[in-house]
């Protein structure tokens, strides 16, 4: 644990500095991979900071991973109030509505939309960031009819299952959906296709991996 006390100020901009370049040391070629993924697709708006904007969706996949690692190499103790899980969930969160305006910038200019991996990772991006953003489900014009749903029962048997109904035309309409962590301790949203009514879960760091793969090209 670090003693604030025994740093000299400016304490917060040495500690988040350190720890966006201590990720950078963790993944030098990932790091790098970001780098090239940022000139290569920030490129295709000339006159912008789309590269800027990149590179930063970049450095906070590195920071995230950096996280999801140290929590499976180190776990939260059962006694301790162990608190990077709320951090790892705030930055996850905070990723995809970064990784999503890039995305929609794109899109929204018709560019890349020749390349299916590109139009898939825009779906996965918006479907999560819709829902934890705009606190709702995507595309939910679509609906023909208002929705029966569940919040489900709390697993430490805290709160009973309760049941509700999710209608497109009620301004006040909220979705909370469930969320969880994979076996590589990445952040995961289950997500509801209004189109065809179904659900699936979407994990952060193969979103990741997807939009280095498509933005590296």
């Amino acid at each position: 644990m670090v003693n604030l006390q025994e740093l000299s100020p400016p304490v917060i901009g040495q500690l988040i500095t350190s720890t966006f370049g201590l990720a950078r040391l963790k993944f030098p070629e990932l790091s790098q991979r970001w780098t090239t993924a940022s000139w290569r697709t920030g490129s295709r708006i000339p006159g912008s900071l789309a590269m800027v904007s990149v590179q930063r969706v970049g450095e906070l996949d590195l920071l995230c991973r950096a996280l999801e690692v140290e929590l499976v190499e180190h776990p939260p103790k059962p006694e301790e109030m162990d608190l990077r899980d709320n951090y790892l969930f705030m930055y996850s969160e905070l990723w995809i509505g970064a990784a999503y305006a890039v995305s929609f910038a794109l899109k929204d200019r018709k560019l890349l939309l020749d390349d299916a991996n590109f139009v898939e990772l825009a779906e996965d991006l918006r479907l999560v960031r819709v829902q934890i953003e705009k606190h709702q489900i995507a595309s939910d014009r679509a609906l023909k009819e208002p929705l029966p749903l569940s919040t489900g029962p709390d697993p430490r048997g805290e709160a009973p299952e309760q049941f509700y109904t999710y209608d497109k035309s009620d301004p006040r309409r909220a979705h909370i959906g469930r969320t969880g962590v994979s076996d590589r301790r990445s952040i995961m949203w289950e997500v509801i296709e209004a189109k065809t009514q179904t659900m699936r879960w979407i994990e952060r760091r193969t979103v990741a991996d997807k939009m280095l793969d498509v933005f590296s090209k």
